[in-house]
């Protein structure tokens, strides 16, 4: 009997856990690998929310994990996976978007708005 209670315990305690998506990836060197994993980084998942490709478990962001960890094993820089990685999925999985004329107002708004402030304080402090 001390058996069976031990087995209905542990399989109380296993059932409800949930199995974890494990990456395993060979890189040829450590340097191969800091540079997958750096690039990876700096990617966005297309399907979460301010996850990067390290942080996200889903579907997509492992497909691109691989393919990002591909691309550093065939000697591609940074650079080009990243541009690459943007021509097939948008400006999105970029944390740092390019300087262009479609992100003009994402670069240009934050300098603009500190400058009305300051002007609007410096205004202000100069009437009183």
């Amino acid at each position: 009997m001390p058996r069976l209670a031990a087995l209905l315990l542990w399989c109380g305690l296993i059932w409800p856990l949930q199995a974890q998506v494990v990456d395993t990836w060979a890189f040829s060197s450590p340097r191969v690998q800091e540079q997958a994993l750096s690039v990876a980084a700096k990617i966005r998942c297309p399907q979460c929310q301010n996850q990067n490709l390290l942080e996200s478990n889903a579907p997509a962001a492992i497909a691109m994990r691989h393919e990002v960890f591909a691309m550093t094993e065939q000697g591609k820089t940074e650079s080009e996976i990243i541009n690459f990685m943007t021509a097939r999925y948008g400006n999105f999985v970029r944390y740092q978007p390019a300087f262009a004329t479609s992100t003009l107002i994402l670069w240009g708004l934050p300098p603009l708005m500190l400058s009305l402030i300051a002007l609007v304080l410096w205004r202000g402090r100069k009437t009183s």
